[in-house]
């Protein structure tokens, strides 16, 4: 209820039910505690306007609540608390998590050993178990969506995608919260969020989407639709007009980029009749969506931006074509129902770290007094890894992702033994150069959420997971809204100059804020990343140890830095700082440009001449000369240079005047 007082007709959920159905796994009392206290919340909170989200650590087992919470929703008559079930929609990224959570039979058998001879005794275990799978419906991509809607009016819960919600007409998304038990009819008025939910979105529509949507509107409208030739023709010019400000707007700079907000000064409607054109749209959504899964969403984008405008953004780059389309921020508050008979949960670990949970309408709940004491050692080695200098088929890239691969296996050489038994999380681009050496590799952006490397006791995170500030920018934006619709107020020369300086961080009023976002976001990406291992387990002893690549001279990275130690030294982490390695070193004074145009500086001729050398091989300073042609006045300045002097301290033998390649 709004009110947040309880409903006297309300279906009763015990924690006795709830603890039937939890499996009999070996909890932590901090995840009992858990399991007790989220329980309490979602079955009493009834704020309905706010969110509520739950971030305890990773690995307490929400996914278990969640399952568990599911099989107490269906309704039994175990503890007589209840005879009807409790309507549920639940909502998650993972499509293998939404199967493992409609699986009646997950926690089976630890519920037959604790309850079995009781529960068979009152012939009730197999009668919810037929239950469950009569009462969970999962909403899926590959099956007729108007079929499945009649089947779930009949089923308690619901399971989905959180594209597939995002992606729902208001009218059909409604359907989802009432369902009809024994004729009559009921609410799914608790909805849970399984990670964290589009709060807003950023809707890019290119030439792409609009190609997609008149293909749609050709293949999608039958001959008998009485308005198709009118929608047609009329999309057909509101499409041919905006990719002719495409045109337009990109030609403001030849070579660099362009950013501008933009509105159409001619038009304010799509067609000159939108009511029609959404009216034929709705009432063909079935055969449209066939044909195109975004045409319902991508229209409501296109209406905004012929209303409102939108950010216009042309990214040439040197090699390979050039991306444009218009950007918008869309505000997506409608889908939560605030203030009325729906209450909304979250689960997300490091929601109280993520900036896109920064809503007035966002309550964050602590999970700290749930943490335990981590068995666990961070390494950072000091060294450039952004996109830029380890994506490029350079010679600095090359040898730097080199450098790194060697330094792991050394590392892992004399330590666990097993080279593969550690988990390399690198930029997408590189998962080629690393899967040569290591066999489990991740990515940026795509870890989240899956346990596969939970019984890893080792990782190497080999940069950060930074995007364009503009990225963080709508971050912000999206948390406050009256920002992006202020941008509708500039000129197109004002928005130009705006968004440049947000692209390089000189924007004054935001620069301390896009890098605090930027800052909190690399933050809840790395500690969703490090739980992917071993220290999820609250059981865990194994020491658990995770080299850090990223430059520490940085002042962005040096803050990042203080950030995870103050996040994870209270519970006993142990944090180590190393120096560059010796090999990139050498290659970053190896790709140096000499100047004056010679071929190579004195340094990288000595060098270059030692690396021809076969390992063991003895010489003497006046051989070096001798070869490279240097004069003794030459060499002693070379000397001077850090990384040859440590070079050849290391080569010095203790016979005077010797030195060996080592």
């Amino acid at each position: 209820m709004a009110n947040g007082k309880q409903d006297k007709n309300r279906t009763n959920l015990t924690w006795e039910d709830f603890e039937t159905y939890l499996p009999q796994y070996n909890f932590d009392e901090k995840q009992i505690e858990f399991f007790k206290d989220t329980f309490e919340t979602v079955t009493n909170n009834r704020d309905t306007n706010k969110v509520t989200c739950f971030s305890p650590r990773c690995g307490i087992g929400k996914s278990t609540f969640i399952h568990t919470f599911i099989h107490c929703c269906i309704g039994d008559f175990f503890f007589m608390g209840r005879h009807e079930p409790q309507g549920l929609v639940v909502v998650t990224d993972s499509i293998k998590r939404l199967e493992e959570l409609s699986n009646s039979n997950k926690n089976r058998a630890d519920v037959e050993k604790s309850w079995g001879e009781v529960l068979e005794g009152w012939g009730i275990l197999e009668n919810h178990y037929k239950e469950f799978e009569k009462n969970v419906i999962v909403l899926r991509s590959d099956e007729p969506f108007k079929e499945q809607l009649i089947k779930q009016h009949y089923r308690p819960i619901v399971l989905l995608s959180t594209q597939r919600y995002f992606m729902l007409a208001e009218s059909t998304r409604k359907q989802l919260f009432s369902f009809t038990y024994n004729s009559k009819p009921m609410k799914r008025d608790i909805v849970i969020f399984d990670e964290c939910p589009q709060f807003f979105e950023t809707v890019s529509i290119n030439s792409v989407n609009l190609t997609k949507i008149e293909s749609a509107l050709y293949e999608g409208l039958s001959d008998e639709v009485k308005d198709k030739e009118f929608v047609i023709r009329e999309f057909k010019a509101f499409k041919d007009r905006l990719l002719d400000q495409m045109d337009e707007k990109e030609k403001i700079s030849k070579d660099s980029n362009v950013t501008i907000y933009w509105k159409d000064e001619r038009y304010s409607s799509i067609t000159p009749n939108d009511d029609l054109l959404f009216k034929v749209i709705v009432e063909n959504m079935e055969s449209l969506s066939k044909q195109y899964n975004g045409i319902w969403k991508d229209m409501l984008c296109l209406q905004k931006i012929a209303q409102e405008g939108a950010i216009f953004n042309s990214v040439k780059k040197k090699h390979g074509n050039y991306e444009r389309c218009f950007m918008m921020v869309l505000d997506n508050r409608e889908y939560f129902y605030l203030g009325k008979d729906k209450k909304f949960f979250v689960f997300d670990a490091t929601a109280d770290i993520d900036p896109r949970y920064d809503l007035d309408y966002v309550e964050v709940l602590s999970g700290e007094k749930y943490n335990k004491q981590l068995n666990m050692r961070i390494t950072n080695v000091k060294m450039s890894t952004s996109k830029n200098v380890l994506c490029k088929g350079t010679k600095t890239s090359i040898a730097t992702t080199n450098a790194i691969i060697k330094y792991l296996k050394q590392k892992l050489k004399h330590g666990i033994g097993k080279q593969r038994d550690i988990l390399v999380v690198v930029y997408s681009d590189l998962l080629r150069r690393f899967q040569k050496d290591f066999k489990n590799i991740g990515y940026f952006g795509n870890l989240k959420g899956f346990n596969d490397f939970k019984d890893l006791c080792c990782m190497a995170h080999v940069g950060m997971n930074r995007f364009p500030n503009m990225a963080y920018f709508f971050i912000y934006c999206s948390c406050h809204i009256e920002v992006y619709r202020e941008l509708s107020n500039m000129t197109e020369e004002e928005s130009l100059q705006f968004f440049d300086l947000i692209s390089k961080n000189h924007q004054k009023q935001y620069e301390y804020i896009i890098t605090k976002i930027m800052l909190r976001c690399m933050l809840a990406d790395f500690e969703q990343n490090i739980f992917r291992l071993a220290i999820r387990n609250y059981a865990n002893t194994e020491n658990v140890h995770i080299w850090t690549f990223y430059n520490t001279d940085d002042a962005l990275y040096k803050e990042l830095s203080s950030m995870i130690e103050d996040r994870y030294k209270p519970y006993g982490t142990v944090f180590e700082y190393e120096d560059t390695p010796e090999e990139l070193k050498i290659e970053k004074v190896k790709d140096r440009k000499p100047p004056n145009g010679k071929k190579m500086t004195n340094v990288q001729k000595i060098i270059s001449w030692r690396e021809q050398l076969q390992q063991g091989t003895e010489y003497k300073i006046q051989t070096l000369l001798k070869e490279t042609g240097l004069t003794d006045r030459q060499f002693q300045k070379a000397k001077n240079n850090e990384v040859l002097a440590r070079i050849l301290e290391c080569d010095k033998t203790s016979k005077k005047g010797y030195y060996k390649v080592s």
